[in-house]
Protein backbone atom coordinates (compact mmCIF):
# COMPACT_ATOMS: atom_id res chain seq x y z
CA UNK A 1 0.00 0.00 0.00
CA UNK A 2 1.55 3.12 -0.64
CA UNK A 3 2.29 5.73 1.61
CA UNK A 4 0.81 8.68 2.75
CA UNK A 5 3.92 11.02 0.71
CA UNK A 6 3.68 9.10 -2.57
CA UNK A 7 0.43 9.35 -2.57
CA UNK A 8 0.82 12.95 -3.10
CA UNK A 9 3.39 13.01 -5.18
CA UNK A 10 3.29 14.69 -8.99
CA UNK A 11 2.78 12.04 -11.46
CA UNK A 12 4.20 11.88 -15.02
CA UNK A 13 1.64 11.70 -18.12
CA UNK A 14 2.65 8.02 -18.02
CA UNK A 15 1.98 6.98 -14.65
CA UNK A 16 -1.25 8.93 -14.31
CA UNK A 17 -2.53 6.94 -17.87
CA UNK A 18 -1.84 3.92 -16.16
CA UNK A 19 -3.68 5.28 -12.65
CA UNK A 20 -6.81 5.49 -14.53
CA UNK A 21 -6.70 3.17 -17.25
CA UNK A 22 -6.14 5.75 -20.20
CA UNK A 23 -3.54 6.32 -22.66
CA UNK A 24 -1.24 8.83 -22.43
CA UNK A 25 -2.16 10.67 -25.39
CA UNK A 26 -5.37 11.17 -24.01
CA UNK A 27 -3.49 12.33 -20.34
CA UNK A 28 -1.80 14.52 -23.15
CA UNK A 29 -4.86 15.66 -24.91
CA UNK A 30 -6.48 16.77 -21.31
CA UNK A 31 -3.35 19.06 -20.54
CA UNK A 32 -3.11 20.43 -23.78
CA UNK A 33 -6.53 21.39 -24.20
CA UNK A 34 -6.58 22.38 -20.31
CA UNK A 35 -8.97 20.35 -18.86
CA UNK A 36 -6.00 18.47 -17.16
CA UNK A 37 -3.77 21.22 -14.99
CA UNK A 38 -0.48 19.86 -15.20
CA UNK A 39 3.10 21.73 -14.92
CA UNK A 40 6.71 21.25 -15.96
CA UNK A 41 9.33 20.72 -13.77
CA UNK A 42 13.15 21.51 -14.27
CA UNK A 43 14.25 18.70 -16.45
CA UNK A 44 11.14 19.62 -18.78
CA UNK A 45 8.84 17.16 -17.91
CA UNK A 46 5.59 17.61 -17.15
CA UNK A 47 4.27 16.24 -13.47
CA UNK A 48 0.63 15.78 -12.65
CA UNK A 49 -0.93 16.24 -9.23
CA UNK A 50 -2.99 13.44 -8.23
CA UNK A 51 -6.05 15.65 -7.10
CA UNK A 52 -6.03 17.70 -10.08
CA UNK A 53 -5.81 14.01 -11.88
CA UNK A 54 -8.90 12.61 -9.68
CA UNK A 55 -11.07 15.76 -10.32
CA UNK A 56 -10.47 15.26 -14.00
CA UNK A 57 -10.95 11.60 -14.04
CA UNK A 58 -14.45 12.56 -12.09
CA UNK A 59 -15.64 15.19 -14.80
CA UNK A 60 -14.78 12.37 -17.53
CA UNK A 61 -17.31 10.06 -15.70
CA UNK A 62 -19.50 12.89 -14.66
CA UNK A 63 -23.11 11.72 -16.25
CA UNK A 64 -24.37 14.02 -18.87
CA UNK A 65 -27.77 14.32 -20.27
CA UNK A 66 -26.65 15.26 -23.91
CA UNK A 67 -24.72 11.69 -24.11
CA UNK A 68 -28.24 9.75 -23.39
CA UNK A 69 -31.78 11.66 -24.20
CA UNK A 70 -34.57 9.86 -22.45
CA UNK A 71 -36.82 9.22 -25.19
CA UNK A 72 -40.67 8.13 -24.86
CA UNK A 73 -41.51 4.89 -24.27
CA UNK A 74 -44.72 5.13 -26.46
CA UNK A 75 -45.89 6.88 -29.33
CA UNK A 76 -47.73 9.75 -28.12
CA UNK A 77 -50.51 11.39 -30.21
CA UNK A 78 -48.53 14.13 -31.24
CA UNK A 79 -45.55 11.93 -32.62
CA UNK A 80 -48.29 9.83 -34.47
CA UNK A 81 -49.45 13.19 -36.37
CA UNK A 82 -46.28 14.26 -36.74
CA UNK A 83 -45.43 11.05 -38.45
CA UNK A 84 -48.64 11.08 -40.68
CA UNK A 85 -48.10 14.46 -41.72
CA UNK A 86 -44.12 13.11 -42.51
CA UNK A 87 -45.65 10.24 -44.58
CA UNK A 88 -48.32 12.34 -46.43
CA UNK A 89 -45.21 14.66 -47.35
CA UNK A 90 -42.71 11.92 -48.45
CA UNK A 91 -45.76 10.18 -50.68
CA UNK A 92 -46.68 13.74 -52.47
CA UNK A 93 -42.71 14.08 -53.17
CA UNK A 94 -42.51 11.04 -54.62
CA UNK A 95 -45.54 11.50 -56.93
CA UNK A 96 -44.59 14.58 -57.76
CA UNK A 97 -41.19 12.84 -58.73
CA UNK A 98 -42.72 10.32 -60.90
CA UNK A 99 -44.09 13.25 -62.56
CA UNK A 100 -41.24 15.29 -63.16
CA UNK A 101 -39.32 11.83 -64.53
CA UNK A 102 -41.91 11.33 -66.85
CA UNK A 103 -42.05 15.00 -68.18
CA UNK A 104 -38.37 14.31 -68.62
CA UNK A 105 -38.46 11.20 -70.41
CA UNK A 106 -41.14 12.93 -73.19
CA UNK A 107 -38.84 15.92 -73.69
CA UNK A 108 -35.89 13.42 -74.26
CA UNK A 109 -37.67 11.55 -76.79
CA UNK A 110 -38.51 14.57 -78.29
CA UNK A 111 -35.04 15.91 -78.45
CA UNK A 112 -33.47 12.80 -79.73
CA UNK A 113 -36.25 12.85 -82.82
CA UNK A 114 -35.11 16.39 -83.42
CA UNK A 115 -31.66 15.49 -83.31
CA UNK A 116 -31.77 12.09 -85.79
CA UNK A 117 -33.71 14.14 -88.40
CA UNK A 118 -31.36 15.11 -91.56
CA UNK A 119 -31.31 19.03 -91.98
CA UNK A 120 -32.05 19.55 -95.65
CA UNK A 121 -30.11 22.78 -95.65
CA UNK A 122 -29.31 25.93 -94.12
CA UNK A 123 -30.34 29.18 -95.62
CA UNK A 124 -27.00 30.58 -95.51
CA UNK A 125 -25.60 27.69 -97.31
Amino acid sequence: MPSERSANMPMSPAHAAQSKNVSRRTIMRAIETLDLRAARDNRNHWKIDPQDLDRWADAQCAPSEHVHPVLPAMPTPDLEAKLAVAEAQRDAAREQLAGVQEDRDRWREMAEKLADKPRRSWWWR
